[in-house]
């Protein structure tokens, strides 16, 4: 815009520089010639005044004069006249003197008159007149040598060919200028145009840039393009999370101290020009996380086959890593679901023998009590055994939801009542929070309530006497998702044993089947939601935290 105004102001300035020059040059011509005409008027003057006040000249010596100025060069004719008699003297009678500046139209203080006059044969002359005044203020004497002139016009026309040039050179000078103009105009227009192509093209280009940048900013994996020599070009921000970094260090990043080209085929790539496909590796990000990898890479070549480059490609293998071990969870608690209904099976049908024979062993040995203890001991490892395989069915029976829209405020006191009873066995109190509990909620309560119950009746066997157990449920806001939670006071869960605690028939307690923490991952995966264990809790050294979160579109996804 600033070319184009700079443009713009030039052509004006150019426009008006060439119309002023000319109105100047022909001002001034036009000048010159009257200048000249004046001058020559006041020789013929001077000359005839001469003559009068000599008295030595008579018609003769001024048709002399005449006819000698009209000789010039630049006059083109010279004539006097007088308002009675007309012309008296002419340089050059075969042109007719053009009427219009005589006698009658001088008066005695006008001034020298002009104009430019066209000739019958179409010249133009520039024609100048002036009355020529006795050599006395008194009137002249009837019938004296010179009485005819008193009050005479001189009148002189001056070839104009000097000036018609100079228009000519002025109209051909402005015919270039306006050349110049019209090439300066077409030059401007045709740069805005080329400026307006220029801007569409670079804006298209941003649009272009900026749409790529998207497209690569949101794929699915990382990406990087590394020159021949492993330095980072390109990247996207997947890319940035996966190996922990931030754009300002990658710009000096040395890959190599983070993927090591070797294991994962980078410089198999850039040596030999071959494509690596998802070659798995671990990398150790900055903070020291240990993370799985899939990587691909693909050579840059030029038109002669040369690598210059490469591109990587990096997939976060942490949720397929999971979703595996998922699968072979899953497939092992399958085949040991299906062994325990088995084993389960056999092993009901003898215990109800056994406890049957303990138990009318105990009544026949009421008068022997150490004997009548034993079968009493019997009866209760008999009960126990069979809780345990109740368990084991529970655990191996398919789970299979019966949702419906339930108050999730009214399933924990339900939970309550059902243990409160042991929890005032073993003095400890149980506060429930609810305030902040939805008042319903789409979940299969029963499976919901079975879960509340084994998460409680772990925490009662973990706390000692006068601590407290804390239930509750919220809504989460930011999971979607309607939370229940139970906090004990205990020793709390081991690093170690975190990732086993869900595993069936794993327990650290001398009593326990191992079962319940499993029924519990079973029921919180058959309502598609997930259970977050915290342990020590948060500002303690001891003590854990259950919070099963289940989602509130649970009714959509089934």
């Amino acid at each position: 815009m600033i070319i184009v105004a700079v443009v713009l102001t030039l052509l004006v300035f150019i426009g008006f520089s060439t119309y002023w020059h000319l109105n100047h040059a022909r001002s001034n011509a036009l000048k010159f010639l009257h200048q000249r005409g004046i001058a020559t008027i006041e020789i013929i003057e001077t000359s005839i005044r001469s003559l009068w006040e000599a008295g030595a000249a008579g018609e003769e010596s001024i048709g002399r004069l005449i006819k000698n100025v009209g000789e010039n060069a630049y006059v083109a004719y010279a004539y006097m006249e007088t308002r009675e008699a007309g012309i008296l003297h002419h340089s050059d009678p075969s042109i007719a003197g053009p009427a219009g500046l005589g006698p009658g139209q001088m008066t005695g203080t006008k001034p020298v008159s002009s104009r430019i006059q066209a000739l019958p044969d179409g010249t133009k002359v520039y024609e100048l007149a002036k009355i020529i005044l006795p050599p006395s203020a008194a009137p002249l004497q009837e019938g004296g040598n010179f009485s005819k002139y008193a009050g005479s016009v001189i009148v002189i026309g001056l070839n104009m060919q000097t000036y018609e040039m100079a228009a000519d050179a002025d109209f051909h000078h402005a015919i270039v200028m306006l050349s110049i103009l019209a090439i300066l105009g077409g030059g401007a227009i045709f740069f805005i145009f080329v400026i307006h192509l220029y801007h569409r093209m670079n804006q298209r280009l941003r649009q272009t840039q900026e749409y790529t940048r998207r497209v690569v900013d949101s794929m699915a994996n990382g990406l990087l393009s590394i020159d021949d020599q492993g330095r980072v070009g390109t990247y996207n921000n997947l890319s940035l999370e996966i190996l922990g970094l931030t754009p300002s260090e990658i710009g000096q990043l040395d890959l190599n101290r983070i993927i090591d080209f070797q294991t994962s085929g980078i410089v198999e790539t850039l040596e030999q020009c071959v494509t690596i496909m998802d070659r798995e590796i671990h990398i150790v990000k900055p903070g020291g996380e240990q993370l799985p990898l899939a990587i691909s890479v693909t050579p840059i070549s030029t038109e002669e086959g040369a690598c210059q480059g490469a591109v990587i490609i990096l997939r976060d293998l942490r949720e397929i890593k999971r979703l595996e071990e998922k699968v072979r969870r899953t497939e092992k608690l399958a085949a040991l679901g299906k062994l325990s209904a088995a084993v389960a099976h056999e092993i009901r049908n003898p215990l109800s023998s056994i406890r049957g024979f303990a138990k009318f062993l105990g009544h026949g040995l009421k008068e022997r009590p150490r004997e009548r203890g034993y079968a009493e001991v019997m009866v209760k490892e008999v009960d126990r055994i069979n809780r345990v395989v109740t368990d084991l069915l529970n655990f191996a029976r398919p789970m299979e939801l019966a949702p419906e829209y339930a108050n999730p405020a009214e399933l924990i006191e339900h939970t309550v009542r059902l243990v409160e009873g042991d929890a005032h066995f073993r003095k400890i109190a149980i506060a429930v929070d609810i305030e902040k509990s939805p008042q319903s909620a789409y979940l299969d309560p029963y499976q919901i309530t079975q879960m509340l119950l084994n998460l409680m009746l772990n925490a009662l066997q973990v706390v000692s006497e006068g601590q407290t157990v804390n239930v509750g449920a919220a809504v989460d806001t930011d999971l979607a998702a309607v939370s229940f939670w139970v906090e004990d006071n205990g020793p709390g869960i081991d690093e170690e044993h975190i990732e086993k605690i869900f595993d069936p028939f794993f327990t650290k307690r001398e009593k326990g089947t191992g079962l319940g923490l499993a029924i519990v991952q079973k029921i919180v995966e058959n309502h598609q939601g997930r259970v977050q264990v915290i342990t020590p809790l948060p500002g303690k050294t001891h003590g854990c935290r259950f919070v099963i979160s289940i989602p509130m579109d649970l009714e959509t996804r089934l």
